[in-house]
């Protein structure tokens, strides 16, 4: 890591605690003035526009830490189920401070908290998604929430993003599937140190687990995890719907027919049809014609792979444009 990368990922950590520690001296002030709600509403889930075709869902409860009731579960999941027409990918954000404390406790004490918290099939539609879904995630990601932020392809951090699932501490037996979710993203020790051991991973431990992919400012992170997410739908919706459900086959969150995926992708006049015409292409420009030769039979040669080192066929090894 770069000395400028380190005093930046130092200088927004310590901006963010001065900035939390305000916040909860403010609302310490001002929970003293007026009396909380005996049962408060569920964490809003408001969708932004469809972009360049990607789309945001954003939690927007961030006095209540974006927690999770049933109605706000519902609705993810609705979205998720059947995203607007032209979805190429979806990007989850939310208020600050946190981007979710976990589920709903002052909902679960007045309703079904087997069905709430930590149910089996809780955010089953991203699990089956055919759209990859990218995270943007900061402060606390705990429980629920944990849960959910694992459910994502790709997840980049705020510095002070810290993990947890304090489920021994709260008295719950977690859910399989959401075991599982946790064991697969951190591994076996560091599920069991969250689970029986209360331990929280930072943001830099996360990183270098591969549990996220990027650490970025507090400020930087919404247009980060947007302007990845535009990257994704600049490509193949096909390759990248095909390599998400392939990837989901062996990490066994779902079942497909692999082989039948894999071959679409050499569909005539497919993207990958195109990418390797485009770039034979390219590198028929940059070859020399041989003395004596008319160029249409130069280029024919070329193409065919007579005298250049690309050879089209499915197992090419297909070099950078400019190699």
């Amino acid at each position: 890591m770069s000395l400028n990368t380190r005093l930046a990922r130092s200088w927004t950590l310590f901006v963010t605690r001065v900035e939390d520690r305000y916040r909860r001296s403010s609302t310490w002030f001002h929970d003293r003035r007026r009396p909380r709600l005996a049962f408060p509403p569920a964490t809003p889930v408001v969708v932004e526009h469809l972009v360049n075709g990607v789309l945001e869902i954003r939690l927007s409860a961030g006095e209540r830490r974006n927690v999770l009731g049933r109605s706000t579960i519902d609705r993810i999941e609705e979205i998720v189920t059947s995203p607007p027409h032209g979805t190429k990918v979806i990007v989850f954000t939310a208020e600050a401070p946190d981007f979710c404390a976990g589920y709903d406790f002052v909902e679960a004490s007045r309703g079904d908290v087997e069905q709430l918290i930590a149910h089996e099939r809780n955010f089953a539609p991203l699990r089956s998604s055919l759209v990859p879904i990218v995270m943007a995630l900061q402060g606390n990601v705990i429980g629920g929430g944990l849960e959910l932020a694992l459910l994502a392809d790709v997840r980049v951090a705020s510095p002070e993003a810290k993990f947890a699932i304090p489920a021994s501490k709260l008295g719950l037996v977690y859910s399989e599937a959401g075991a599982r979710l946790v064991v697969d993203a951190f591994g076996e020790s560091t599920a069991r140190a969250m689970f029986l051991g209360g331990r929280a991973v930072t943001a830099e431990e996360a990183l270098s687990l591969g549990v996220v992919s990027r650490i970025v400012g507090r400020e930087q992170l919404r247009a980060e995890a947007l302007d990845l997410a535009a990257a994704i739908a600049s490509w193949s919706p096909e390759a990248t719907s095909g390599n998400r459900q392939i990837l989901d086959v062996v990490t066994g969150r779902i079942e497909a027919d692999t082989d039948a995926l894999h071959l679409s992708s050499f569909a005539p006049k497919g993207a990958l049809s195109q990418s390797i015409t485009d770039f034979v292409t390219r590198r028929a420009a940059t070859v020399p014609v041989m003395a004596g030769a008319e160029p249409e039979l130069a280029r024919s040669s070329v193409l065919s792979g007579t005298f250049s080192d690309v050879t089209v066929d499915h197992g090419a090894h297909l070099e950078a444009p400019d190699a």
